[in-house]
């Protein structure tokens, strides 16, 4: 009994994952938003009608986001499976970044307190957390020299959402920009081999869709709201998102904050030149700042070893 005491799960993965499975408990039966199509869309993607599954321009999702949702079904299940999923991905990039234990459960709870997991299921949209997280675990890999593993990672957050794609310029943490280079080239390899299928064998209309821009947008206070987002302006708006990742890395590369700073310049460039404004949106933002706030709890303990705070976050005995 004494050695679980003393392990990690009951350290750091139950103080954190039993009351983010009490939420899921209580949001099992709420409205889920989008869900609902992703399941049916996820349903027709593990069906013999497969290769069509993008036939609706509407639908934005990525593939392996679909499969999940069709595999699974049960929106009971998915409730607990986003919300434990989203929370436990947190935990392991807290701890892959190097986190103690005490601050990782103190980002884990406040994660559940801001609504990181309930909003992933609520609203039917887990990408908006999952990704910028996979983002955290590139740019770590690619800092470490394992651009392959690193771009791959990249390319998957595509297969949630499309605009994944954007976290190639984490990549530009390794060691050089040759090996970023293959990185990215195996990104485009693993976005290419998830959509190739269904743009070969099928209808593939993802890149028709044209958004409405929206009141309360920046786009909106430009060129009003009701005019028409396409494609080509979806381009731009990831052109100036990836300059702006591309620009922090180079100043900020050699520092640990780089890894969520990098994802959080190109979340918040997307965020604010977006046609649409969704609450869950901001997931992205959420996410990355808890991996940030993690960091600076680090700190604190260095920065005032004698403070109430730097004691209860320092080193445990």
């Amino acid at each position: 009994m004494r050695d679980f005491l003393r392990s990690p799960l009951a350290r750091v993965w139950v103080p954190v994952l039993a009351p983010a499975a009490g939420l899921a408990y209580l949001d099992r039966g709420t409205d889920s938003g989008d869900l609902l199509y992703f399941v049916h869309k996820g349903q027709q993607l593990l069906s013999g009608g497969w290769a069509d599954t993008f036939a609706d321009p509407r639908l934005q999702s990525g593939p392996l986001q679909l499969a999940f949702f069709g595999a699974v079904q049960n929106l009971a299940a998915l409730s607990f499976l986003i919300e434990l999923g989203v929370a436990a991905l947190l935990l392991y990039v807290l701890g892959r970044v190097g986190l103690s234990d005490r601050v990782r459960v103190t980002v884990g709870l406040l994660a559940l307190a801001g609504g990181l997991t309930h909003i992933s299921f609520v609203y039917g949209h887990p990408a908006e957390a999952v990704v910028p997280l996979l983002w955290v675990l590139a740019g770590l890999r690619a800092r470490e020299g394992r651009v392959l593993s690193a771009g791959a990672l990249v390319g998957l957050s595509a297969g949630f959402e499309l605009w994944g794609v954007l976290g190639v310029v984490v990549l530009l943490l390794a060691p050089s920009v040759t090996r970023a280079l293959a990185g990215a080239c195996v990104q485009a390899a693993v976005v290419s081999a998830m959509l190739a299928p269904f743009v070969v064998a099928g209808t593939f209309r993802m890149f028709d869709h044209e958004w409405r821009v929206t009141s309360g947008t920046l786009v909106g206070l430009v060129v009003g709201p009701g005019a028409h987002f396409g494609w080509p302006l979806r381009l731009a708006q990831a052109a100036l998102a990836i300059g702006a990742g591309a620009a922090l890395t180079f100043a900020l590369r050699r520092t640990a904050h780089a890894l969520w700073l990098v994802p959080f310049a190109v979340a918040l460039v997307r965020l604010l030149l977006d046609p649409v404004s969704f609450g869950w949106y901001w997931l992205e933002i959420e996410a990355l700042v808890l991996v940030g706030a993690g960091l600076v709890l680090t700190e604190l303990p260095a920065r005032f070893p004698a403070s109430r705070i730097g004691r209860a976050l320092g080193p445990q005995h």
